[in-house]
């Protein structure tokens, strides 16, 4: 039986303010190492803004899963009352089912999760640094590697976009093709902003403006991104027409843009295309300017079914997604379960040689001297005739019954355990 337990704290058991006090970067989890060392010989966090988990197989006695929250909770430094949440416990190879399924997004907040595969990698990465990952949890992040490329690569899991702000850079990719040297304008600079900011610059686009009331603003945000031009929202008139793509998501009940300003911005541009999409609530782009010649406008509405449509897609993905899991589990305890052949092969050896030792000694009064060489190697002999099939048996694969179940039967009909033997095994 595999004694892991995982701990796991996510968006279904806390809110994000206590997701954040929970979350561990590596050198936090640096720090927490040496305790979790003492009570597991085997470890792994995986900490990101949705989750925090702690798997563990202990070194002797099974932990209880209040000793491995408090563990958690004691590595943040939170006094008793500070963070009272819920945390979900899996055991054995559900443990391992649910990291599987953490690697493929399929139990992200936001379903099919591209970042998450990066990030259980880093954590894997990290307690393999630690000196945390031992044998069963080495293979178990390797396959959980695995198994997050297969989701993304033989389902669409990880397709179409799922927020607003990334709705709308793949809308403008569907009406340019392609936004590498395009050049976009973000109206406001708060947290919608932000993300489309972040969501544009792997796309390579060209220049960059962000205009806000507060110019102060529109520069923290430039210099956080690292590209870009901080201007004043009076300033749009004048570099409007240079503008292919215009993100504008700002509080207020006048419009940002009117058709006037939209249709003289587009007078030399030769039918250059434009596209205006409106996240804001109330709209900031007066509805009418859709009209106005080679300008496409959309708003929060049409970014929201978007969405809804891609959100649909993914969660129609999750049975595959489950098939590909479940596969992968299934290899991952056949290897597991592989674990006990060797040692319950040696057990077995050593104990039918120390019988044959054992008799060989209680009677060799009645064996004479030159006798013994041949006595020896006549017993060994049978000895290994009498254990070449059913060891053989043992370690077949395709004979029709498991082979943990072969194991244990294995162990019941010869009284085999790792205490007679006085060894443990070390991967039980």
């Amino acid at each position: 039986m595999l004694k892991l337990t995982a701990v796991s704290i996510n968006h279904r058991t806390a809110n994000v303010e206590a997701r954040e006090k929970i979350y561990y970067n590596s050198e936090e989890i640096r720090e927490i190492s040496g305790k979790i060392k003492a009570v597991g010989r085997e470890s792994l966090i995986v900490s990101t803004c949705n989750r925090t988990e702690l798997y563990l197989i202990p070194s002797a006695a099974p932990e209880t899963h209040d000793n491995l929250y408090h563990l958690i909770r004691e590595g943040k430094r939170l006094q008793d009352g500070e963070l009272q949440v819920d945390f979900e416990t899996f055991e054995g190879f559900e443990a391992i089912r649910h990291l599987f399924s953490v690697a493929t997004g399929a139990d992200s907040l936001m379903l099919g999760d591209i970042q998450i595969l990066g990030q259980v990698k880093e954590s894997y990465n990290t307690g393999v640094e630690l000196g945390m990952v031992g044998t069963v949890l080495h293979h178990a992040c390797q396959v959980a590697l695995k198994v997050g490329k297969r989701a993304k690569t033989e389902t669409r899991i990880s397709e179409g976009a799922v927020s607003v702000s990334y709705a709308a850079v793949e809308l403008a990719e569907k009406i340019f093709g392609n936004l590498k040297g395009k050049t976009a304008m973000l109206i406001g600079a708060g947290e919608t902003a932000e993300l489309a900011a972040k969501d544009l610059k792997p796309k390579e686009t060209g220049r960059l403006f962000v205009a806000n009331r507060t110019l102060e603003r529109a520069q923290n945000l430039v210099d956080q991104l690292g590209i870009g031009e901080a201007i004043p929202l009076e300033a749009l008139n004048q570099k409007l027409p240079q503008v292919d793509i215009v993100i504008s998501s700002v509080g207020g009940s006048n419009y940002i843009l009117t058709r006037d300003t939209v249709a003289s911005a587009m007078k030399g541009r030769e039918a250059k295309p434009l596209l205006i999409i409106d996240i804001g609530v109330p709209r900031n782009i007066d509805p009418s300017v859709k009209k106005i010649t080679s300008v496409f406008l959309n708003d929060i509405d049409s970014l929201n079914l978007i969405v809804q449509k891609n959100l649909d897609m993914r969660r129609s993905e999750i049975p595959v997604v489950r098939r590909i899991i479940d596969e992968e589990l299934n290899d991952f305890m056949k290897w597991y379960n592989s674990l006990e052949v060797g040692p319950t092969i040696k057990m077995l050896r050593d104990k039918i040689e120390k019988i044959r030792v054992e008799e060989i000694k209680r009677n060799k009064n009645r064996i004479n001297g030159t006798d013994a060489d041949m006595v020896e190697e006549i017993t060994r002999s049978i000895v290994n005739k009498i254990l070449h099939e059913p060891l053989t048996n043992l370690k077949n694969v395709e004979n029709g019954t498991s082979l943990v179940d072969r194991v244990k039967l294995m162990k019941s009909l010869f009284g085999l355990s790792e205490e007679s033997d006085g060894k443990k095994n070390e991967e039980d």
